[in-house]
Formats: C-alpha cells, structure tokens, sequence
C-alpha cells in the first residue's frame, strides 16, 4: 500500500510594514513646499520611536490617503498603537491639503478643457461625439476607454492643441482613432472604420451604429462642395483635395 504523503505544513506569511520614513519618501515632491513640511520633518527627526517603528498595510494606507478625520484621530493612534506624537496630526493636515490642491487643479483643468472643446465647430464635435458612442457600442461593459484616452483632451495643452487644428489634422487623427478601434474590437471590421472615415472626410456625420452609407445625392453634393473649397487652382490643399475624392469614391462604390 502506497503511504500518505503528509501535508506540508504552511508557513505563515510575515504580512507587510512599513517605516515612518518609507511613507514621508514616497510623498510628491509638490507636498514638500506645504508651509508645514519642515515642522513635519523636525516632528519626525526629534523622535526616534518614529524613526525605528513600523505600521501595518492598513495603517499606512489610512495615513497616505488621509482618510482618518481630526475627531477620530486619536482613536487611530489608539487602534494601531501610534505614540500621541505632533507628527500625525501635521502629517494628516499637510496630505489633505495636498489631495484639496489637487483636485481643485484637477476641476479648474477640466472647465478649461470643456470650455475649449465647446469652441470648436459643431461638426467637429459632432465627430468626436460619434466616436465616443460608436467605442460604447462594441465595448462589452458600454465603455469608451480609447475615446478618453486617445481623443478626448486630458490636459490644458492637448486642448490648445485642438483649438489650432486644420481639416488634415482632423481627419489624420481620426483616421489614427479609428485604426486604433479597429485594433481594440475585433467586432469593428474594417469596412466600418472605413465608412466612417470617408463620411467624416465629406462632412457626413452617420446618424446609426453602425453607420450606413449616406445616400448618394448627400454624397455627391458634399462633395462638390469641399472639392471646390479645397481645389488646387483656387489655393487649396492638394492633399485634401485627393482625401475628399477618395472618400467620395468609397462611399459610392
């Protein structure tokens, strides 16, 4: 008869601490001009129980994310066996208005953004609209994680840029938008990519997911009049000029 092997017995993880020092190095470098980081440091200095001990995962993640309200700190300190030490209320009081900073930084960054997208031409955003919807729509969970990543601005500068972009550089970056779905969803097909480019060429927003070809006369009358806007003779851009024919075509063929 074959013997039972025994089961190994599991040895015990030694769960994770961190240092006093760990957590103030691995601070942002922009919380360090707070008005009360050197009075932190000299807190953190004048005691060596804080310069030897260590804390919980737990414990750390309280103090680096600042949740821990005044009211309910020294039931904190209580709780993970803290020293009644000045440095954890400066420290709370320097992160918090760290994280206010930021994230009134972060709205003010945002209202610009809107305010800049909301100046560019309704057919422009109307584009960019549509490709955020046509992204929800072959996303399994209804989301547009290569819209917002890719397209949509997320700072002030990206923004600027859109704000100076020319035809060529619309449709060059949606052609890049809509490679980059077709690359993320292998349910977009090529031909619907495609579609969508010319119809944006022409000025053709589609108005289903996914898009159908605009009817031939909506076609053909856009495209007299871009053509005419951006022919060579009359000081266009012969580039564009050859993109307008070429989305024409595809959507007739």
């Amino acid at each position: 008869m074959r013997r039972r092997r025994r089961p190994r017995a599991r040895t015990a993880r030694q769960a994770r601490t961190y240092t006093i020092n760990e957590l103030l190095s691995r601070q942002p470098k922009t919380l360090q001009k707070h008005p009360r980081y050197q009075s932190l440091l000299a807190h953190y200095y004048a005691s060596r129980v804080l310069q030897t001990m260590s804390v919980s995962r737990r414990c750390y993640s309280l103090l680096n994310r600042a949740t821990v309200r005044p009211e309910n700190l020294h039931h904190f300190l209580r709780t993970y066996r803290l020293p009644a030490d000045p440095f954890f209320p400066t420290f709370f009081t320097v992160k918090r208005d760290y994280l206010a900073e930021r994230e009134r930084a972060k709205e003010e960054r945002h209202g610009y953004i809107l305010s800049v997208m909301k100046r560019l031409p309704e057919d422009i955003r109307a584009k960019i609209r549509y490709l955020g919807f046509l992204e929800r729509s072959f996303n399994g969970a209804g989301l547009s994680p290569v819209w917002q990543k890719q397209l949509f601005p997320t700072s002030k500068r990206r923004a600027d840029e859109y704000s100076r972009y020319g035809d060529t550089d619309w449709n060059a970056l949606f052609r890049r938008h809509l490679d980059a779905l077709a690359r993320r969803y292998p349910d977009l097909a090529p031909v619907i990519a495609d579609r969508v480019y010319a119809s944006f060429v022409l000025d053709l927003v589609p108005e289903v997911i996914p898009p159908t070809a605009p009817a031939a006369t909506r076609i053909n009358r856009s495209y007299r009049r871009l053509s005419l806007l951006h022919h060579p003779d009359r000081g266009g851009d012969p580039a564009m000029f050859i993109e307008i024919k070429r989305a024409r075509d595809s959507l007739l063929n």
